[in-house]
């Protein structure tokens, strides 16, 4: 099965959809509802912690009885994320092509590589070369998050990456359409996106987590580093894109004082980004809930049909 296959949608009709986000610290779990001309609505959120394979397995039993149609995410680290030259052939040849182009690239064979691309906006710079990103993940990684899922009876529809899901949660934001830098940050690692009308502009891996952030001995290194990081993709923003400064800065999983911090630093309104920012929600949600499952809200959300 390919990385973004699409299995078939659904009719236009009110319907729910389930995200599952399978990490390895447990598994997080959001439905959405949506009709014509509705505002998609958060019906239903949570996440459990698990150790061991048994543990998951049981909290996918309980899932199973909601028997929505899943989007499922893959973890951040199943999978590469490459920033490569756009073929210039038909798109139906396109995957074939950004194969071709990446094999030297990733740190396994391509024949066992499951391939994916997704455009971003081309640069403002006359004569640059078009670019575009390219997703590779191990066949049978991606084999075995099919499994676990398809094997416990669920209806499998797509599985998608953090960084995509980020982008269906900002496409539902006020400021989609003068550009959303948004920070979430997971378990171990992070994920920083700045994405417009729908488009990934830009997207970086941060290599550390809610696990380090709140290290006193490694609490400044960790601002310092988050501070250059942002710099850089904000200015690259700005800079290639011909683009005006993003209005907001979203994030996930800091502080108050961290947030003021970045604000101060950045001269850009820095806020935690909420559910209920992007769609309606009718339930309580603590700020650690929240965290836990905004990708599986994102892939909840996904609407493009991809067909590999």
């Amino acid at each position: 099965m390919n990385l973004f296959s699409k299995l078939g949608f659904g009719s236009r009709e009110q319907r729910a959809r389930l995200g599952i986000d399978i990490s390895n610290v447990g598994i997080a779990q959001a439905s959405v509802a949506r009709g014509p001309g509705q505002k998609p609505r958060l019906v239903s959120c949570g996440f459990e912690a698990c150790d061991e394979p048994d543990e998951f397995s049981a909290v996918l039993a309980r899932l199973k009885t909601q028997r929505f149609p899943v989007n499922s995410v893959i973890s951040s680290g199943s999978y590469q994320l490459l920033l490569v030259e756009a073929p210039d052939v038909p798109e139906i040849e396109l995957r074939a092509a950004v194969r071709w182009r990446i094999k030297d690239l990733i740190d396994f064979h391509i024949d066992d590589a499951v391939i994916d691309v997704f455009e971003m906006p081309e640069q403002s710079r006359g004569g640059q070369t078009r670019m575009m990103y390219a997703v590779a993940a191990r066949n049978d990684t991606v084999q075995q998050h099919v499994d676990l899922l398809t094997t416990r009876g669920f209806t499998l529809d797509s599985i998608d990456i953090p960084e995509l899901c980020l982008r269906n949660l900002a496409a539902h934001l006020p400021e989609d359409g003068d550009g959303v830098a948004m920070l979430h940050l997971g378990a171990e690692r992070g994920v920083l996106s700045i994405t417009k009308n729908r488009l990934v502009y830009l997207t970086r891996h941060i290599d550390t987590g809610m696990l380090h952030t709140h290290d006193d001995a490694g609490h400044d290194d960790f601002l310092e580093n988050l501070l250059l990081e942002i710099r850089r993709s904000l200015d690259y923003f700005e800079s290639h894109y011909d683009q005006k400064p993003v209005s907001t800065f979203y994030v996930t999983g800091l502080s108050d004082q961290q947030r003021n911090r970045l604000e101060i630093e950045l001269h850009v309104p820095v806020k935690g980004l909420q559910i209920s920012d992007c769609i309606d929600v009718d339930l309580e949600l603590d700020p650690e809930m929240q965290r836990h499952c905004l990708p599986a809200v994102g892939a909840a959300l996904r609407e493009e049909s991809v067909s590999l």
